[in-house]
């Protein structure tokens, strides 16, 4: 099992850079599937999105409902998100940076 070779924790963490592929649906954007850089698939305890432009961006954790809305150049962070994957959906290439840990 792999971690960060200091303890027998993993480091889970999942970061995206990136852009809305195209505008509308979540179906066409996402999901984005929370896993750590050696492929482990994890459970996030922290979800954090930062809107990089003057657009609307949504979220959802069904690929379904609406469960957030960032305005432009907003942060968001929650805390005890329990999530495996997000969809994001707004204005085809609006940019957005994504962590989950």
């Amino acid at each position: 099992m792999a971690g960060t070779k200091n303890t027998s924790i993993r480091s889970y963490n999942f970061f995206r850079d990136a852009v809305v592929a195209a505008p509308g649906t979540y179906a066409a954007n996402g999901p984005y599937e929370f896993v750590d850089p050696d492929g482990t698939p994890f459970q996030s305890q922290t979800i954090q999105v930062i809107n990089d432009v003057a657009a609307f961006l949504f979220f959802s954790f069904d690929g379904v409902n609406d469960h957030g809305k960032l305005l432009s150049n907003e942060p968001l962070t929650q805390d005890f998100r329990r999530e495996r994957r997000i969809w994001i959906r707004g204005t085809a290439g609006s940019a957005y940076r994504l962590w989950a840990w």
